[in-house]
């Protein structure tokens, strides 16, 4: 929208400067802000809209767009090369707060923490990249573990007939099932 916005400017600029639309027409400060907004948000964009978008890239998305934000507010524009107009870091300060709330909010649901280490390309590794403190990995790979047993004693009620050994179980299950299997690989080469 924004793009089309700017492709569009001549014609918007036509078009507002009607008598009965000028409440509408953009100063060109506004026109500054929305180049500079479109410049911030445009990776944001893509980056949200691919097709591959799971569970375990929420918390990664979050980050880079923290990242983003806070860049931006800090540094200039690409396109402009000028620092962005005050309206917009106020603007961009309070989006960042606002992640900031649902990135903590997101600490109180296990799920993220879980998507994060059975993801393949994550696994702890994500974890150690952001420096996250040795308690807070342990927490997590503990977490994982704790699930993995939760799961093998309900699965090996209902579908016993193969022993799987674990760091810290010896139980049956049958191994053909993909989340199972996923389980103990991922909790197999946690580090």
């Amino acid at each position: 929208m924004l793009n089309t916005a700017v492709q569009y400017k001549c014609a918007i600029r036509n078009i507002t400067s009607e008598d009965t639309l000028l409440d509408y027409a953009l100063t060109n400060t506004e026109w500054l802000i929305l180049d500079q907004l479109r410049e911030i948000l445009k990776d944001a964009t893509l980056y949200f809209s691919r097709d591959d978008a799971n569970l375990a890239s929420v918390i990664p998305a979050m980050d880079k767009l923290g990242r983003m934000l806070s860049t931006a507010v800090i540094t200039k524009s690409k396109t402009d090369k000028v620092t962005l107009c005050k309206p917009l870091k106020a603007a961009l300060l309070v989006a960042k707060d606002t992640l900031d709330k649902y990135y903590l909010l997101s600490d109180s649901s296990e799920v993220y923490r879980l998507a994060l280490i059975l993801h393949p390309k994550y696994k702890l590794g994500y974890f150690d990249d952001l420096g996250w403190l040795d308690d807070w990995k342990q927490d997590a790979s503990d977490l994982v573990t704790r699930v993995f047993d939760e799961y093998l004693t309900v699965y090996t009620a209902a579908a016993g007939n193969v022993t799987v050994s674990t760091a810290t179980t010896t139980t049956s299950a049958d191994p053909t099932q993909v989340f199972f299997s996923l389980l103990i690989f991922s909790v197999s080469t946690m580090s």
